[in-house]
């Protein structure tokens, strides 16, 4: 379930700004997602940004930069 999606994803990556995003889009991945395969989560969230928190969304975008930086 989501456990296995915040150890599977983007999101599984350490770090204090990974932290805040378990934190901070935990219950909106239970609430939008809970039917999606842990793999999906993350874009299940983004598909759905316009539902998620502020918190969420502001700490998927971060998380959206980090991972260009590093390509």
């Amino acid at each position: 379930g989501l456990a296995a999606y915040f150890a599977t994803t983007a999101l599984a990556q350490s770090g204090p700004e990974v932290q805040e995003a378990r934190a901070a889009c935990r219950q909106d991945a239970e609430r939008l997602c809970s039917g999606v395969p842990p793999i999906e989560v993350q874009l299940c969230l983004e598909q759905n940004a316009d539902q998620v928190s502020e918190r969420c969304k502001a700490t998927l975008g971060d998380i959206a930069k980090e991972n260009e930086n590093h390509d």
